[in-house]
């Protein structure tokens, strides 16, 4: 009889423990999804930011999921990193599809080194362009150096570089800046030797300290 009642308390207990460890597990699936994509955004940077890389992943892997292309655009970012690059490509894609700048970037990148993808200039090219027409600045400096040089298949065109260039001073981009300048001190790109426009470039620097001379 003492032993019906033992095995019927801990049959008890253990619907109970079952039944607890339910109800928490729903409290936290409930928990998750009344996150939006912007709290999961903010807790994986935290979680970034702690070097717990793969818990940053899964949270802005549901971000992305949920169709936030900021999300997307950072989990690609850290898919690359990985040495995942086809899934790095598929993520910049949706994103930059979704019209984030970031997205336009990063496919860009992946199209210029062939990484995930088949190296394919022109595509970066014309990804970079629409990244850098959003206001990106690192895109702004690929293509002044493009246009410089002769990258991503351009043809060298100084003008293209000069209007790119003025672009990213526009946005108060350092480097642009300074590369401006330097053309300016130098004589550089087609430009005419112009220390004042060069000064009042500089100028706008921090530090606001003109050069004597040469803008490295």
């Amino acid at each position: 009889m003492s032993n019906r009642w033992a095995i019927t308390d801990m049959l008890a207990d253990t619907k109970s423990l079952l039944t607890s460890c339910l109800v928490a597990m729903l409290l936290t699936a409930v928990a998750v999804a009344a996150d939006t994509p912007e709290d999961l955004m903010e807790q994986a940077q935290t979680a970034f930011d702690r070097s717990d890389i793969v818990k940053a992943i899964s949270l802005y892997r549901m971000a992305a999921e949920a169709g936030h292309a900021p999300a997307q655009s950072r989990l690609a970012y850290l898919l690359d990193n990985a040495e995942e690059n086809e899934a790095a490509v598929a993520w910049y894609l949706k994103a930059a599809e979704a019209g984030d700048a970031e997205g336009m970037a990063g496919l860009a990148q992946m199209y210029a080194a062939g990484e995930g993808t088949e190296q394919n200039l022109q595509e970066a090219a014309r990804w970079y362009t629409l990244a850098a027409q959003q206001g990106h600045t690192p895109a702004m400096r690929v293509l002044a150096l493009a246009y410089e040089s002769g990258g991503l298949g351009f043809d060298v065109n100084y003008a293209q570089t000069i209007s790119w260039l003025n672009a990213g001073v526009a946005a108060n981009d350092t480097w642009s800046t300074k590369r401006l300048a330097r053309a300016f001190r130098q004589g550089e790109l087609g430009l005419r030797i112009d220390r004042e426009q060069a000064g009042m470039l500089e100028m706008r620097l921090p530090g606001k300290q003109p050069e004597s001379g040469t803008v490295k």
